[in-house]
């Protein structure tokens, strides 16, 4: 039985990792010190909520509505365009966040756009409910729990250690020139899932 939860773990890593958005912001908000256990457990519960979903049917939702992951995949593109030319406007003034350390970001702000790099990106559906879900349906009942724990405990260790190494080398990273490079990549990051993301949605019909 240990079997399934290795081949949960095992692929729910070599799935989360590439997720280069989420794991930025992540990444980020550590190297800030703002928020960044909160993020991090955010993401690994919203990465449970998609797995249990996949793992106990749920990829069948996509086949059946083709229009969710359409709007999801356009409304993402959207935010991500706006979102990489705040980036890049900032490395282009040198105004970086973490420089202004009486500008914390609250809360409130932090987890809504978490809630947009998570719940707006297709990619997170594509990978947990559908591919999981579709490698779970092959499982008997009693190995998808195992397997299940297995995807979830990749998840927990992969953010919390980006959480916790941004902190780690934030007085590297938190440096002005270092922020400037950090804001440009993601802010090109960010275009391209965009423009990756409609031409996604466009070539399905």
């Amino acid at each position: 039985m240990l079997t399934s939860y290795f081949t949960g773990l095992s692929l729910m890593a070599t799935l989360i990792i590439p997720i280069g958005v989420q794991n930025a912001f992540v990444l980020n908000q550590g190297i800030r010190k703002q928020h960044h256990l909160i993020v991090a457990g955010f993401c690994s519960l919203s990465d449970a909520l998609f797995m249990g979903f996949g793992v106990w049917g749920g990829a069948q939702l996509f086949a059946a509505y083709s229009w969710l992951l359409t709007s999801i995949s356009l409304l993402g593109a959207a935010f991500m365009l706006v979102y990489g030319w705040q980036c890049l406007r900032r490395a282009k003034a040198g105004n970086s966040e973490i420089e202004q350390t009486k500008n914390v970001t609250s809360l409130k702000v932090v987890i809504l756009t978490c809630c947009v790099f998570t719940y707006l990106n297709p990619h997170v559906y594509i990978d947990t409910i559908v591919i999981l879900g579709g490698f779970a349906a092959n499982l008997d009942s009693a190995a998808k729990p195992l397997f299940f724990a297995g995807g979830l405990s990749a998840s927990f260790i992969w953010f919390f250690s980006l959480a916790l190494l941004g902190k780690k080398l934030s007085v590297i990273l938190s440096k002005p020139i270092a922020q400037r490079l950090i804001d440009t990549v993601i802010g090109i990051m960010m275009w391209s899932l965009a423009l990756y993301l409609i031409d996604f949605t466009f070539t399905r019909y």
